[in-house]
């Protein structure tokens, strides 16, 4: 077993753990049960995009160099926008 081997499977090991930690923290820290079923559904949603980045890069490693930009920026603005979108979930219950 080579260094890098190693390297990126405990890596990933500590990834998938943080998310599930994150997802975890997230849905016990909301309050009504539609912010919950947010925070579930969110959740799903972010582990299947990145699951299918890791997808694609593993199956196609001569796409590596023009991926990695999409990704981010794809990445980046959706947890702006599922942010923006809990807390409106949350403001809209509190009115109630």
């Amino acid at each position: 077993m080579s260094i890098g081997l190693i390297g990126g499977v405990v890596g990933s090991v500590i990834g998938l753990a943080g998310g599930l930690f994150g997802t975890y923290a997230s849905y016990r820290r909301a309050k009504s049960s539609r912010e919950r079923h947010f925070v579930i559904w969110a959740s799903i949603g972010i582990f299947a995009y990145v699951g299918s980045f890791l997808t694609v890069l593993f199956l196609l490693p001569q796409s590596r160099s023009m991926i990695f930009i999409p990704y981010v920026l794809i990445l980046s603005s959706g947890i702006v926008y599922l942010n923006r979108r809990q807390s409106k979930i949350q403001q809209e219950e509190q009115t109630r």
